[in-house]
């Protein structure tokens, strides 16, 4: 008989807003992630689910006392500040909008560590190093790449989950960079004909390529910075 393969583990790892999960969430068209709630204590959590890392998944969350049926997300733009707010139903208005399925927790296995399973922790150079890799491999699946930020140690850590290079063919290996400052950013660009990157709150300049900024409220529980 096959044996019967174990469900994964969730790792929960809090945003600082719900600005962050919805930019996280949402890939400026019309097929953002999926976001779901859970009850948590007397509110609810609000998640979405992002990438694997060893045997278990990462979601991304955030605490909330009461929500609607969906969330309406304003893109960046020049002049117009980023909003994320809960709403019954969509307007005529341009925005991006994400529905909400509520959920028991049943079945959502977490996972506090990942119990020797931990994945490699790389470091690269500067942060243009591990910008355009992200801006490269979100080329390759034609998406718009995440980078999270969080502070560690009182240093600025910017990092990406999973695997980057073909040095593995696995999700073990965690890559990061100490960063100065993201400039409360929540996009960073990249522009190739100069071989330059500097932050910025909206994207839209066709001669950059961009990656997110999610910020994280705490480090991943399994990042540990080398001495």
């Amino acid at each position: 008989m096959k044996r019967k393969e174990m469900p994964k583990s969730i790792i929960y790892i809090k945003l600082k807003s719900l600005d962050d999960l919805c930019r996280y969430a949402s890939n400026f068209d019309y097929t953002n992630s999926c976001i779901m709630s859970i009850k948590s204590g007397g509110g609810l959590r609000l998640f979405a689910i992002g990438e694997s890392v060893c045997d278990s998944s990462i979601a991304y969350y955030v605490n909330i006392e009461r929500q609607e049926h969906m969330i309406s997300y304003t893109y960046p733009m020049p002049g117009e500040s980023e909003n994320s707010h809960f709403l019954e139903s969509p307007s005529l208005q341009q925005h991006y909008y994400m529905g909400i399925i509520n959920i028991s927790s049943a079945g959502f296995r977490e996972a506090k560590a990942l119990k020797g399973k931990e994945p490699a922790i790389v470091r690269l150079e500067a942060p243009i190093d591990l910008i355009i890799a992200a801006i490269k491999r979100g080329v390759s699946s034609e998406s718009i790449p995440q980078i999270y930020a969080f502070d560690c140690k009182g240093k600025l850590i910017m990092s990406i989950a999973g695997n980057l290079f073909i040095l593995a063919d696995d999700n073990h290996i965690m890559y990061y960079t100490v960063a100065d400052s993201t400039g409360s950013s929540n996009f960073v660009r990249y522009k190739y004909n100069e071989n330059k990157i500097d932050f910025t709150d909206y994207m839209g300049e066709h001669s950059y390529m961009y990656a997110k900024i999610i910020n994280l409220a705490e480090p991943f529980p399994f990042f540990k910075m080398p001495n």
